[in-house]
């Protein structure tokens, strides 16, 4: 289920937003699935757009979401925990550099 759920957001963003060569980069984790790069944007106001548009999405699911200004968010119940992040093309939250 969770799986599905981040497929579905990650279409959704897809196809509102293709991938670019560089700038900054959204990155979803949730439930058991890996964090997993999602979408490439010019500027970081633009990956904070669609990372706000995400953290909407999973607010709709009944959790309740945490955003920060730097670009992240988080949400969490006691089944399922989701997780979203703006960092630059370079960075990878899969590495302890850019936890």
């Amino acid at each position: 289920m969770h799986r599905l759920i981040l497929t579905t957001l990650a279409l959704l963003l897809a196809t509102a937003s293709p991938a670019l060569a560089d700038g900054w980069v959204l990155w979803i984790q949730g439930g058991d699935s890996p964090w997993d790069s999602v979408s490439t944007f010019p500027t970081r106001e633009e990956c904070a757009g669609a990372l706000h548009q995400q953290a909407q999405a999973v607010e709709k699911l009944g959790l309740k979401v945490t955003e920060t200004p730097a670009a992240s968010f988080s949400a969490a119940d006691t089944d399922r925990t989701f997780k979203g992040q703006c960092l630059i093309e370079n960075a990878d939250p899969r590495t302890s550099a850019a936890k």
